[in-house]
């Protein structure tokens, strides 16, 4: 094995010195070539020897070495690694496109931290094509889909050592909003939902409402999911990428049961709630909105169901860990929003604690 490296002086457009560091070993029969331009001499002698050193201890390949865009990247995880994953592939696939769209053309080793912030920036101004700027927690939906390209580039492929998203600042999320039904409003919703034409709606909102399933969950659910024996729900692919079992109770277990004994299942692959598009959920939008307007409910979504969920079980003296365990928040700072709900509960216990063991009297 033999290593050779020397670096060039060139002047940018700018007239300053910059210093490009090439680095060539040979190593059984095969050379290795690196080059990459340095601000100062020190910097490119030190990442010489470092890159000297990864390719003689093996840990550079050839396929590492060949000049990349990120596009190239964003290819190469389209093809090989997302067709994996297929929860909310349609969604990181859109938004690997506009980052291919953005940055695709730049060199994988080159992109930097500021181009990214500057991208983040933009998503956050730019309207959508509905003409409405997009919610933080979109934003970061962006900047994670193109992490995970970096991060398999660096781990699997090996093809760059730093992932720059890292680098940046994420937008602040604000999680203030919880809106759940209150007084007759959930009676009113189950009774426009029974009289809708869309023949699952009802089912639907009754299993999210008892359960605080999500919409995707509930609409992605097989047969062979529901286990009428123990009365449990069983969620393979859950938001958190974890299995998570859910308690059939009540409704949810009597409208499962109702479907089941209603259709001929032969297939117990095939979907409790199907759509008649081949590939994609049954779509409840129009059907959803319309419940809400004969139950004249106003800002409400699809997703305060789960809200009401919790905000149910906290009103009924469910603690926090309990309520995340069933919705199945892995932190328990999302359900401390619900807190203020379990204060009557928490003094309840609180006063029959101090009357047994300190007093009732002074």
């Amino acid at each position: 094995m033999s290593g050779l490296g020397h670096i060039r002086k060139r002047k940018d457009k700018k007239g300053r010195t910059r210093y490009q560091m090439i680095v060539e070993v040979w190593k059984n029969g095969s050379k290795f070539y690196k080059s990459k331009t340095f601000n100062s001499e020190k910097e490119a002698l030190k990442w010489g020897n470092k890159k000297r050193y990864e390719i003689e201890q093996g840990l550079v390949t050839q396929e590492c070495l060949k000049n990349r865009k990120l596009s190239d990247a964003i290819d190469k995880y389209l093809a090989d690694v997302l067709p994996d994953k297929p929860r909310n592939s349609r969604n990181v696939e859109q938004h690997l496109h506009w980052w291919k769209k953005q940055l695709g053309n730049r060199q994988l080793t080159d992109v930097t931290a500021k181009e990214i912030a500057e991208c983040r920036d933009k998503l956050q101004k730019e309207p959508t094509h509905q003409n409405k700027q997009r919610a933080p927690a979109t934003v970061i939906r962006y900047l994670s889909s193109l992490s995970s390209v970096l991060e398999t580039a660096i781990k699997e492929w090996h093809w760059i050592e730093k992932n720059p998203v890292r680098l940046i600042r994420k937008p602040s999320i604000a999680n203030a909003r919880v809106r759940f039904l209150e007084g007759d409003e959930c009676a009113r919703l189950l009774t426009a939902c029974k009289e809708s034409r869309n023949p699952y709606l009802y089912s639907i909102v009754v299993i999210a409402l008892s359960t605080g399933m999500r919409r995707g969950e509930i609409l992605g659910l097989q047969w062979q999911d529901i286990d009428f024996e123990r009365k449990s729900i069983v969620l393979p692919h859950t938001k958190n990428g974890s299995i998570r079992y859910v308690p059939m109770v009540g409704l949810t277990f009597q409208a499962l049961k109702k479907l089941f004994d209603e259709e001929t299942i032969f297939d117990f692959s095939f979907h409790v709630f199907p759509s008649l598009n081949p590939g994609c959920q049954l779509d409840i939008r129009s059907s959803w909105l319309f419940a809400l307007k004969r139950a004249n409910i106003t800002n409400f979504k699809f997703h305060d169901l789960r809200h009401s969920c919790a905000s149910f079980l906290a009103m009924s003296g469910a603690s926090q860990r309990d309520i995340a365990e069933i919705l199945g928040h892995k932190d328990l700072r999302m359900t401390h929003r619900y807190s203020h709900l379990t204060q009557s509960h928490i003094a309840d216990k609180l006063e029959k604690a101090n009357d047994q063991f300190i007093g009732k009297e002074i």
